[in-house]
C-alpha cells in the first residue's frame, strides 16, 4: 500500500511477513513480532466481534492475528499480488476477507468499523494526509485508530522505501489536522536495532540465539521498556 514502487516483496518474496512472525528461528524476525505484539496488546481486550480495517495489510499477516483474536477483519492493500496471497493463507477463516483498493480512496461506508489499523504504511505514501482523511471518515468512534510508524533520525529516510519519515513532532503535528485525542507512545529502542544490523548479530547463530530465547521464554529485547534515550517506531493511538 504505497505511492512507490515496493520492492521487499520481490526481493524477500510474497509472504515474508509471515516467515518473519513463524516459529523457525532462522525466518523470525522479533523486531516485527514485538511491533504486531504491540498492536495486539494495545487492543486485543475489546475486539472480539469488533469490525477492524487493517489498512495496507500486505500478505495478511497482522490480519490473521487479528482475525484470531476474534475480530471481523478487512485487510486493504493497493498491491493485488499480496492481497491473493493473504486471501490464500486465511481462506478457511470466515472472519477475514481482503480487497485491492487505494488508501486514497477506500470503497467503505461512513463509519463502518469499529478498529483501524495502520501499521507502518504512512511512510510509504505521498499524500498521508488523503489517508488520514479517509481513515476519519470511516471510524466510527467505538474503538480506536492505531498507527504506528519509524521514528525520523536524518533529514532523508534511511529506508530507501520510505517516500518519507517523521520526527516525533512532525507526526504529532499532522495527526493534529485530523483527530484530537492522540496519545503516542514510543518503542524499539534504538540500542537493539543497531545491534541487530551489525554484522555479528546477522550471522545465523546470534539471530537464532534470539529467536530461541523469544520462542522459548517469551524474551523480546525490542519490547523492552526500560529508559532508553531513543527509540525506532512510534505509535499513535487515536480515540474518540
Amino acid at each position: 500500500m504505497n505511492d512507490m514502487q515496493f520492492l521487499k516483496y520481490k526481493t524477500r518474496g510474497v509472504g515474508y511477513h509471515w516467515e518473519q512472525m513463524s516459529k523457525s528461528i532462522r525466518k523470525r524476525n522479533i523486531y516485527v513480532v514485538a511491533r504486531y505484539e504491540l498492536i495486539l496488546d494495545l487492543i486485543k481486550d475489546d475486539i472480539g466481534g469488533k469490525k477492524i480495517l487493517d489498512l495496507g495489510c500486505g500478505d495478511g499477516a497482522l490480519s490473521y492475528l487479528l482475525g484470531k483474536g476474534g475480530a471481523n477483519v478487512t485487510g486493504v492493500d493497493s498491491l493485488g499480488e499480496v492481497i491473493n496471497f493473504a486471501k490464500q493463507k486465511c481462506k478457511n477463516i470466515g472472519n477475514i476477507n481482503f480487497l485491492v483498493v487505494s488508501a486514497y480512496k477506500l470503497p467503505f461506508e461512513d463509519e463502518e468499523f469499529d478498529y483501524i489499523i495502520s501499521s507502518d504504511v504512512i511512510e510509504h505514501l505521498s499524500y498521508p494526509g488523503k489517508m488520514l482523511f479517509e481513515i476519519k471518515r470511516v471510524w466510527n468512534r467505538k474503538g480506536e485508530i492505531v498507527i504506528t510508524t519509524p521514528i525520523k533520525f536524518t533529514e532523508k529516510p534511511l529506508d530507501k522505501m520510505h517516500y518519507q519519515e517523521f520526527f516525533e513532532n512532525e507526526f504529532e503535528q499532522l495527526l493534529e489536522k485530523h483527530f484530537e485525542n492522540i496519545k503516542t507512545i514510543k518503542s524499539h529502542p534504538l540500542f537493539w536495532m543497531e545491534f541487530q544490523n551489525k554484522s555479528i548479530f546477522r550471522r545465523s547463530f546470534f539471530k537464532c540465539f534470539f529467536n530461541l530465547l523469544n520462542l522459548a521464554f517469551g524474551f523480546n529485547p525490542f519490547k523492552y521498556k526500560g529508559k532508553w534515550r531513543y527509540y525506532t517506531l512510534q505509535t499513535a493511538i487515536i480515540s474518540e
